[in-house]
């Protein structure tokens, strides 16, 4: 699940498990310490008792998730085959409803699936994207390859969105304080990433406390370093300046979704499931995913 990450921590080692030992970590969204909830393989997640968001110890990670091309094109297949249009078609009106010509910047742009789409929806548009994964620039649209938070930009931008990027992230706030530095005055930032307090994140809870692990650990693997909710999300903009907007929870494409399975029909009683799950949050207002709209 997730398309993209910008630079990933590349720390080692093993940490003792912390529920024992007591260690404490500052909260990425609001520095509270915060204790170790629950853990897995070599994965410690944290939980902040203030604003409830969780993450994981970068320290416990032996192996920290690698962003090469087989990441996008066997790991991540079905995201990448599978865009979710519907949401390109609702940034793109966001955009353009404030500027027309707007300069767009997409951050963790993995195949460029967006940039193609705004292409095709506006040749007034002008698109960029940053990844570290190799994309040739066409089209009118010019791909980067390299780290955001280094690279060296010759201009701001009226808009910047980072899909399913930011709970890859190792530190939130200094991602977006690199975007707050990019932005135009009165700039757009769109950022969208998983809701862990929805349906799907408690199913999976549930299924775990039942013997059933693989959706839990799915979601709480070591490419996601960061989950969000919907309090702790909107919580880092603000801190870093940014002002929310609108804020949008929504259900993604199932085809999109990676589902490991030995054979065809596990997989396709498991996409039900989380085709049952995405219903459902829909119906509790508590879906899959969210959006945030937000200004400078």
């Amino acid at each position: 699940m997730g398309e993209t990450g910008t630079s990933v921590a590349q720390s080692s080692g093993y940490a003792p498990d912390a529920a024992r030992t007591g260690k404490t970590l500052p909260c990425t969204i609001c520095s509270t310490e915060s204790g170790c909830e629950t853990g897995f393989a070599d994965i410690r997640l944290f939980r902040c008792p203030a604003c409830s968001h969780c993450f994981t110890d970068l320290a416990s990670l032996q192996v920290p998730e690698q962003y090469g091309t087989e990441y996008f094109d066997e790991i991540h297949k079905n995201w990448n085959e599978h865009p979710d249009v519907g949401l390109f078609e609702r940034v793109y009106r966001i955009i353009t409803e404030r500027r027309a010509n707007a300069s767009v910047l997409d951050v963790g742009c993995g195949k460029g699936n967006l940039l193609r789409y705004l292409r095709n929806r506006d040749s007034r548009l002008s698109l960029t994207g940053i990844d570290i994964a190799p994309s040739v620039s066409k089209d009118g649209i010019e791909f980067l390859r390299g780290d955001f938070l280094t690279w060296k930009f010759d201009s701001k931008f009226d808009a910047i969105v980072s899909l399913q990027v930011i709970e890859h992230v190792t530190d939130p706030r200094v991602f977006t304080k690199r975007i707050v530095e990019l932005i135009a005055e009165g700039g757009l930032v769109i950022s969208n990433t998983i809701n862990e307090q929805s349906v799907l994140y408690d199913v999976a809870r549930l299924a775990r406390r039942l013997g059933s692990r693989q959706a839990y650990e799915r979601l709480y693997s070591r490419h996601h370093l960061n989950h969000f909710n919907r309090a702790s999300l909107p919580r880092l903009m603000e801190v870093s300046g940014l002002k929310t907007i609108a804020h949008f929870q929504h259900r993604g494409p199932i085809a999109a979704m990676d589902i490991p399975a030995p054979n065809k029909w596990l997989e396709a009683v498991l996409r039900a499931g989380v085709w049952g799950a995405y219903v459902l949050g829909d119906v509790t207002g508590r879906s899959t995913y969210q959006t945030l709209v937000c200004h400078r």
